[in-house]
């Protein structure tokens, strides 16, 4: 009994002397080490500025920086805020003289008004295509004008309607057209009649042609001299203008039509 005391009480103090060299032995160690001073710091606002931050209202530092002006600057000399114009950037004047407009200050001030921007956009203005009725147009001899082309010896009488009737005696005048105001269009034989206009294609731009009526004679210049086809009766559209548009066949060509536009040169 007393072999197994004294056994037990060796077991206790070998374990009490155990736990003090394992807590000695800890003590030796430290994991806390300073950062090297080339570390950046704590960017937290509490640490930088030794206080919380405090949400929705005033902290311990705001940088109340008032704004700048349009044309103002600071100056460093003096710590203060000033106005001034920058140079090369004169004060804007809104102008009701004379029209309406930016312009600029000069340093003397005189106001230099600035250019005002056209709009590049075209203006289209339309113009009614003019038109004169054949009634009343007709003169004692059934005509109702008279068309010459002095460069190609042409002198012929004008006769209502686009017929064979009408270009046996001259030239026929398309009845959908004007007779006067506006453009004109007749047509004539190129061959085989007493009357033909066939050398028409032979014109050149500039070439002249008169044309007579009860209203009096008009002179015309020659813009346009071209081969079209014979369903092609865009050159017999209204104008705003006044001209004579003359049609005829092209010789061993059924299908085509020699088209002369001649617009007015005089009043």
């Amino acid at each position: 009994m007393k072999h197994t005391r004294k056994l037990l009480s060796l077991a206790l103090i070998a374990a009490a002397v155990c736990s003090l060299s394992v807590s000695a032995h800890a003590a030796d160690y430290s994991f806390t080490t300073e950062a090297p001073a080339d570390y950046y710091g704590s960017t937290s606002y509490e640490d930088v500025y030794g206080s919380q931050y405090n949400y929705g209202g005033p902290n311990v530092v705001d940088y109340q920086i008032p704004e700048l002006e349009y044309g103002s600057f600071s100056t460093t000399q003096t710590g203060l805020m000033e106005k001034a114009l920058l140079p090369g950037l004169q004060q804007s004047v809104y102008s009701t003289e004379g029209g309406t407009g930016y312009g600029i200050t000069t340093g003397d001030g005189i106001y230099v008004a600035a250019p005002e921007i056209q709009d590049s956009t075209p203006t289209i203005v339309y113009q009614q295509p003019a038109y004169t009725s054949v009634d009343g147009m007709e003169r004692s001899d059934g005509s109702i004008g008279t068309l010459k082309i002095p460069s190609l010896g042409i002198n012929m009488k004008v006769w209502e309607g686009e017929t064979n009737a009408s270009m046996s005696k001259g030239l026929g005048h398309y009845s959908s057209t004007s007779a006067w105001d506006g453009n004109v269009a007749m047509c004539g034989h190129n061959r085989g009649s007493k009357y033909v206009i066939g050398d028409i294609k032979d014109m050149e731009k500039g070439d002249l042609i008169t044309y007579t009526t009860v209203y009096g004679t008009r002179t015309y210049a020659v813009v346009s001299v071209e081969i079209i086809a014979s369903n092609d009766w865009s050159s017999l559209q209204a104008t705003s203008d006044n001209r004579i548009t003359l049609t005829t066949c092209l010789a061993n060509h059924p299908e085509k039509r020699v088209c002369v536009q001649a617009v007015q040169i005089n009043g």
